[in-house]
């Protein structure tokens, strides 16, 4: 999974309605056919780096997220572009990411979908906002990697609807931000396993509260 692909994803993990462990997700970062293929690491040592820097990326996306970066820029707006197409190309690649990320817990973000057309869930006395976060997460999926889409998306309009994804990023994390801390309880039962030995006590915690580890899932 390419860097900006990963970083749409985790994002999409994090502001979405429940806190998905390291445990549950890597696997799908080495294989998003779903039959759990993993690379084979020239050593243990190997692998332990290549785990590090994964956490340390879901550590810099959980900063950026909650508020507490200097920089809160979306990764393909950080990179230095040899020109404006390659910047869309790494678009693509963070939208179709966000997106993965949405349809790895589609069950959880079901009540979105399922309120617009006409079913029962306990939101639908948020029918508004529930249709503003779908029309927030609309704007995300226009800008996914279709090759075979017969009209595609004018370059323009493209540009354009980037500049609106900060926005939909907030937007989408405040309105599952009741859920997330209703559910938090939740994630402190469950062990953090290896992950909790590749994050400091000062990093944020895992869970996506904005917390410090040490004063969150790590007491």
């Amino acid at each position: 999974m390419p860097l900006d692909m990963l970083d749409g994803f985790l994002t999409a993990l994090h502001i979405g309605p429940v806190t998905t462990l390291p445990s549950i997700w890597e696997p799908f970062f080495w294989d998003r056919t779903g039959r759990g293929n993993v690379p084979k690491f020239k050593s243990p040592e190997e692998s332990e780096r290549i785990m590090v820097l994964l956490t340390k990326m879901m550590i810099s996306v959980i900063v950026r997220i909650f508020g507490e970066s200097d920089d809160a820029r979306l990764l393909p707006d950080t990179a230095e572009c040899e020109s404006e197409e390659v910047k869309d190309g790494l678009i693509k690649l963070w939208a179709t990411g966000f997106m993965m990320g949405v349809n790895f817990n589609s069950s959880d973000w079901a009540p979105i979908f399922l309120n617009l057309y006409g079913s029962y869930s306990p939101l639908l006395a948020a029918g508004f906002f529930i249709n503003n976060v779908f029309m927030m997460l609309s704007t995300i999926d226009l800008l996914c990697d279709q090759p075979d889409d017969p009209v595609p998306l004018p370059t323009e309009a493209f540009r354009e609807f980037w500049t609106m994804v900060p926005g939909c990023v907030e937007g989408i994390k405040e309105f599952w931000m009741p859920d997330r801390r209703q559910k938090k309880s939740k994630v402190k039962g469950i062990a953090l396993a290896s992950a909790a030995d590749r994050i400091g006590r000062n990093d944020p915690c895992l869970c996506g509260s904005g917390k410090k580890f040490k004063k969150c899932c790590g007491k």
